[in-house]
């Protein structure tokens, strides 16, 4: 059994010394650097080096006590409790790195969502960094029912408000013959300039471009796809442009 823990203190990243002290320790249950580092074989300065170490890493705790500092394993789950608590770290670090990720060179950077609750944290965010009077482009099928798939109406609400409260407009391509389709109050809540695609362009996906971001956006199955990268979301403006041009505007 000792060499199976050894063995998996090992895997988990401690050196050998480490695993001598940690495993004298769990014995003991309670003591000194120096009964420990006895126990563990190892000189007495080696040992207080590694129970420091090993104490600031969450796997075991220090008092001190009429001048002698003692240690002990509280218990065994102390190990799962330490490493998931550096799982944590290691995702919000993760969060922290997507946007310093090759921030400073012109490679292209790409991001999937694809749950509901990421979705619209994403949609949130994406609303709030948006500056303040600024446009948002996009292609939507009304008849998908995108949005209503991945939020309630009271959620959807709420970001229109948001959009609001920043003066946001948005620019939006439908496929002809659907502005009619269209919620005529839905259009009222909302800044919005609508426009029909040419009946010769069958456009099913949904589009959003605004500030370096293209984004490909679906309800079902649900999920979004960023890219962030200028020269890629300049070439999608330009050929949005053109399709803004050859549009039949609407009347609602």
């Amino acid at each position: 059994m000792l060499s199976e823990i050894k063995k998996s203190l090992a895997e988990l990243g401690f050196n050998h010394n480490e695993i001598k002290v940690y495993v004298a320790l769990t014995q003991l249950g309670e003591a000194p650097a120096a009964q420990i580092a006895k126990k563990a074989g190892l000189p007495r300065t080696t040992a207080i080096s590694i129970l420091a170490k090993l104490a600031e890493e969450n796997y075991l705790t220090q008092h001190r006590y009429r001048g002698v500092t003692y240690y002990w394993v509280e218990s065994p789950q102390a190990i799962a409790s330490a490493f998931e608590t550096k799982i944590k770290v290691a995702n919000d670090l993760n969060s922290l790195l997507t946007d310093l990720y090759r921030s400073e060179t012109h490679f292209p950077y790409a991001q999937v969502y694809d749950t509901k609750n990421s979705i619209r944290n994403f949609i949130e965010k994406f609303i709030a960094a948006q500056p303040k009077k600024s446009t948002i482009y996009t292609i939507d099928t009304p008849s998908a029912g995108n949005y209503s798939k991945i939020y309630s109406e009271q959620i959807g609400s709420s970001m229109l408000s948001k959009k609001q409260v920043r003066g946001i407009s948005t620019r939006t391509l439908v496929p002809h013959g659907s502005i009619g389709t269209i919620n005529p109050a839905k259009l009222a809540a909302q800044k919005i300039e609508l426009r029909e695609l040419p009946k010769e362009i069958d456009f099913k996906a949904s589009f959003w471009l605004a500030q370096n971001q293209l984004v490909h956006f679906s309800g079902n199955p649900p999920f979004a796809v960023v890219i962030k990268h200028p020269l890629i979301v300049k070439s999608f403006e330009s050929i949005y442009d053109f399709l803004w041009k050859t549009s039949r505007q609407s009347t609602q």
